[in-house]
């Protein structure tokens, strides 16, 4: 079976959090790697994977990223890797996407979640996908919050997961 790696030069992974109830915070995650097993071109006879060094993430804000990685939040010491292995991939063809089920593992807990994943473009061996879930962060022991003088929390409840991924298939082994 061929084993195509995601085109990191060419690749993002994002997120989105609510913040303070009035705005949203994003981010990337700098250090990455995946794979597809099988066909980039079509993803429902494929298996994928990813793995995501956390202490890579980058807000444009410093202490933010600092905070984040403390034990507060992802404790990038004691889980330095997010990781996601597919379990199944099927074309829906109304939508014009593919859905991916898998296990997401974030903090050593591993929970199952659904991407969406919809094809950008290929051209010359090379295949893009837009993909994104949404997770509930308290689920993976994100659980750090703090109230709002004004109402609220400083943390909303979901992540938003995006990502622009790119596979060649000439990186095949």
């Amino acid at each position: 079976m061929n084993t195509s790696k995601i085109n990191h030069a060419t690749s993002t992974i994002g997120f989105s959090v609510p913040h303070m109830m009035v705005s949203t915070v994003t981010g990337i995650f700098k250090e990455f790697t995946g794979t597809v097993e099988g066909n980039p071109a079509d993803l429902a006879k494929s298996s994928v994977q990813f793995q995501v060094s956390v202490a890579s993430i980058d807000t444009d804000n410093r202490d933010r990223d600092i905070h984040l990685c403390s034990k507060d939040f992802f404790d990038t010491e004691a889980f330095p890797f997010m990781t996601f292995i597919s379990r199944s991939i099927y074309w829906m063809e109304q939508e014009g996407m593919y859905r991916m089920n898998g296990d997401l593992t974030l903090k050593q807990t591993t929970k199952r979640v659904m991407f969406c994943v919809t094809p950008i473009d290929s051209e010359n061996f090379e295949f893009r996908y837009e993909v994104v879930a949404r997770i509930k962060r308290k689920e993976f022991g994100l659980t750090w919050n703090q109230a709002i003088e004004a109402g609220g929390v400083m943390v909303g409840e979901t992540i938003d997961i995006q990502l622009k991924i790119s596979v060649e298939m000439n990186g095949s082994d």
